[in-house]
């Protein structure tokens, strides 16, 4: 390899491994929505100019793992499992597939993606209060 294909190489093995809410613009929306091995819901949304990260039980709406902030680590936004495809958004995708970060999918559902198509949040977000927290008294939401 000469020089110039080395600093190149260099220079995408280097790249940040982190997202900044400065790197994702656009309305506030669901980023990637998926589960993990524990079957919980994984959602990654943008709101109010931060990414949030809702992790919960869908058949209980139970809430297991709620936090917000204005950069991640890439390999922090991604479940343990799958993304449904019809739910994650490609440029989001793409910024972290670019940081080095593997994304592991669903098969393609076009009847899912047709009940999605134009909704800004395709699950829960902490702000809606739907969800219920273990703990809380009389039955607390988030």
């Amino acid at each position: 390899m000469n020089l110039a294909a080395f600093k190149l190489i260099t220079a995408q093995q280097n790249r940040p491994r982190t997202l900044s809410r400065h790197d994702v613009s656009g309305p506030d929306r669901t980023l990637a929505l998926g589960y993990t091995c524990d079957k919980d819901s994984w959602h990654v949304y943008l709101q109010d100019d931060q990414i949030h990260l809702l992790v919960y039980k869908a058949a209980r709406r139970t809430l297991v793992r709620h936090e917000a902030r204005t950069v991640w680590n890439v390999a922090d936004l991604v479940p343990d499992k799958r993304l449904y495809p019809e739910s994650t958004n490609p440029t989001f995708a793409k910024q972290l597939i670019d940081r080095g970060q593997g994304l592991r999918f669903t098969a393609f559902d076009a009847v899912r993606y047709a009940r999605f198509k134009g909704v800004a949040f395709h699950g829960p977000t902490h702000s809606d209060a739907s969800l219920t927290v273990p703990g809380a008294d009389s039955g607390g939401t988030r």
